[in-house]
């Protein structure tokens, strides 16, 4: 039969005790570390996503401003729906009318703001890391 806990004479429940509180400390010491990676990731990939979405709708102007289509900023913007419309800003680079070999260029560029506390946190230790300004650049060559 085994003797109740505390009970035992080679001090196995003191010491069990005692590795309860170093696992509390050594999770107390490391979870900062892992939320602030975990908030990094997270922003990362909003960036990135983003990113890409910005570069589809320049291509996407792109096209429509060497086929000298109308409305080639609004139909751009439509392009970035997954950003919010109004911070979308687009500049059309269109042919001219007379020169075939010339190139239209669409640049569609967001204010990209982190949803976690990761500016904060560097603002807190002297960095600066505020809204950054994402840009997508589309060139095609002017079809007449």
């Amino acid at each position: 039969m085994r003797p109740p806990l505390g009970a035992d004479h080679d001090g196995s429940a003191l010491r069990a005790n005692r590795d309860r509180g170093a696992a509390a400390v050594e999770f107390a010491l490391v979870l900062p570390v892992l939320l602030l990676l975990m908030c990094g990731i997270v922003d990362f990939g909003r960036a990135l996503h983003e990113q890409v979405v910005l570069t589809q709708a320049a291509r996407e102007g792109a096209r429509l401003a060497a086929l000298s289509e109308p409305d080639t900023v609004a139909r751009t913007r439509d392009a970035a729906g997954a950003l919010s419309g109004a911070d979308v800003n687009v500049s059309v680079t269109a042919c001219p009318a007379n020169l075939v070999a010339a190139d239209a260029v669409v640049e569609v560029t967001h204010q990209f703001t982190f949803i976690t506390p990761i500016a904060a946190i560097a603002d807190t230790f002297g960095g600066d890391i505020g809204p950054i300004n994402l840009t997508g650049r589309g060139v095609m060559r002017c079809l007449g």
